[in-house]
């Protein structure tokens, strides 16, 4: 039988190398993109897995446009609720062409679907994906946010656009809801 001690074991060092390697690129990568990106690359990976339900938007934000025109169409009143929709269309939707269009096609529709995009019946509607339209001089020019329905199998694309003409607001330009 042999005392003698077993030799050393190199393997090991390569395998706790790599091990910190995860660890080293998330701390370079909040030190060179900052904990926003970061936290917009989790919330992306969020929706796009889970989804992010929205129930409470904050006032005058793109989602909180969405809860309008979700609002508008649950109204009961017909006239009240297209009124009420129209202040959240974006400025390039209001010409007469474009109003019509949206009151003899869109907006039936949207009040007959509405309770497709109502999860919980409490008002709040799931996002599961969401695309940066960018400006040609650079900078955001808007969402275009997928909502789940009860019923379809594919989300429906709804934009959000910021309106140079009303105050740059966040205001919709298309809506397949």
């Amino acid at each position: 039988m042999s005392t003698a001690a077993p030799a050393p074991c190199h393997r090991r060092k390569t395998p706790l190398r790599w091990a910190r390697m995860p660890a080293l690129l998330v701390i370079m990568a909040v030190g060179i993109a900052g904990c926003d990106a970061l936290r917009m690359t989790v919330d992306k990976i969020r929706m796009k897995t889970i989804g992010i339900e929205v129930c409470e938007p904050d006032k005058e934000s793109a989602e909180w446009v969405l809860m309008e025109a979700m609002e508008a169409a649950r109204d009961k009143n017909e006239e009240r609720g297209w009124e009420r929709f129209q202040k959240v269309l974006h400025s390039s939707e209001r010409s007469p062409n474009a109003l019509r269009s949206w009151y003899t096609g869109a907006w039936p529709r949207m009040r007959r679907q509405i309770k497709h995009y109502d999860l919980n019946g409490d008002g709040c509607f799931k996002m599961v994906n969401l695309k940066e339209m960018v400006r040609g001089t650079g900078g955001t020019a808007g969402y275009e946010y997928y909502i789940t329905s009860k019923i379809k199998e594919m989300p429906t694309p709804c934009a959000v656009y910021l309106d140079d003409e009303n105050g740059n607001k966040w205001r919709i330009r298309r809506c397949s809801l």
